[in-house]
C-alpha cells in the first residue's frame, strides 16, 4: 500500500527572497546526504502567456547525488550503491509569485518510486512570510512478497519525514546566510520584483 506524506510550515521571509533562497538551497549543513549536484537545464523567460503579466519564468532542472544510509537489508535486498540519484524540476514564477518543485527518484525506481511535489507561496498580501507546502508519494513494487513492500514504504517514508526535519532547517540556515547579510541581500531581491 503506498505511502504518503504531508508538510506544511511558514518560513519569516518574504517570497521573493524565500524563492531565490531556494535556488541556493545546497549545500547546507543540514543536508550532508546530498554529495553532489549537478545542473542539467537552466532557462530563464519573460512570461508571455494569454493570462500572464509579463514576469519572468525560471525553470531549473538538476540531479543530486544522495547518501541515505539505507539499511544493510535494503541493500542486500535490492542491490545498488551507496549514491542513489534523484531528478529535481524547479519551477519559479516571479509574477504569480509560486516556487513550485517536483523531484523523484531516478536510482532503483523499479522497486521504491519516490515522487515528492512542494510550493512556496506568501502567506499574505503584506508578503512577509512564505508558505511551504509538502507532498510525497512512497511506492514500493517489483519485490516478491508485499511484506517485504510495506517494510521498503515504512522505512522510507520514516527516512523521508527525517530529511524533510532536515530540509526545514537546512532552508532557514539559507535563508539567515543570504539576508542577514544585509545590503547585498537587498539588492539581489530586488531581482524578484519583491513587493
Amino acid at each position: 500500500m503506498p505511502q504518503a506524506y504531508e508538510g506544511h510550515y511558514d518560513l519569516p521571509h518574504s517570497w521573493a527572497r524565500t524563492a531565490l533562497g531556494v535556488l541556493h538551497k545546497y549545500p547546507n549543513t543540514h543536508a550532508t546526504h546530498v554529495v553532489s549536484l549537478d545542473v542539467i537545464d537552466q532557462q530563464l523567460q519573460l512570461d508571455q502567456r494569454p493570462n500572464g503579466n509579463g514576469g519572468l519564468l525560471v525553470r531549473l532542472e538538476r540531479i543530486l547525488g544522495v547518501r541515505q544510509g539505507a539499511p544493510a537489508w535494503a541493500v542486500k535486498l535490492l542491490g545498488g550503491d551507496e549514491e542513489t540519484y534523484v531528478r529535481e524540476v524547479v519551477m519559479v514564477d516571479t509574477a504569480g509569485q509560486i516556487v513550485e518543485m517536483t523531484s523523484t527518484n531516478m536510482s532503483l525506481s523499479r522497486y521504491l518510486l519516490v515522487k515528492e511535489y512542494i510550493t512556496y507561496t506568501p502567506t499574505s498580501e503584506q508578503n512577509r512570510s512564505t508558505a511551504f507546502h509538502q507532498r510525497a508519494r512512497i511506492l514500493a513494487g517489483g519485490l516478491p512478497l508485499s511484506a517485504m513492500a510495506r517494510k521498503v514504504e515504512d522505512w522510507s517514508k520514516d527516512r523521508f519525514a527525517s530529511n524533510a526535519g532536515k530540509g526545514e532547517a537546512g532552508i532557514a540556515e539559507v535563508l539567515k546566510g543570504l539576508w542577514d547579510a544585509g545590503v547585498s541581500g537587498e539588492l539581489a531581491s530586488r531581482h524578484l520584483h519583491e513587493k
